[in-house]
């Protein structure tokens, strides 16, 4: 694993400064190496909503077993990657969908979605 990522859970929300609108307050659950794979057998979907227009990418996220805990509807963001990874990949924000976990592990997969 090459990349790095961190994975982020929403705890509650605060006021913005600015225009005084609530916005989530977040907490990391994990930061650190990660691998980045797009399913080639998925098609992104697209949907519309409130008249916007919208795609949703499978991403499936990779991370050591250290990675613990990690829930549906946390945030991962990669936040830095190796000069032989895809540069499009950095500042990709996704969110947990399901934590895939079995007997014997080699690594923590994550399956995500990415709406873009």
């Amino acid at each position: 694993m090459v990349d790095t990522c961190r994975i982020e859970r929403a705890t509650g929300t605060t006021p913005d400064p600015d225009s005084l609108a609530e916005v989530p307050v977040y907490e990391t659950v994990y930061e650190g190496k990660c691998r980045v794979q797009r399913p080639g057998s998925l098609a992104p979907r697209e949907s519309v909503a409130g008249g916007f227009e919208f795609g949703i990418n499978t991403v499936t996220l990779q991370a050591p077993l250290s990675a613990t805990g990690v829930r549906k509807y946390d945030r991962v963001t990669v936040t830095a990657i190796a000069d032989t990874t895809d540069p499009d990949l950095l500042g990709l924000v996704a969110t947990v969908r399901a934590n895939l976990t079995k007997t014997h592990p080699t690594k923590r997969t994550l399956i995500c979605e990415e709406v873009s």
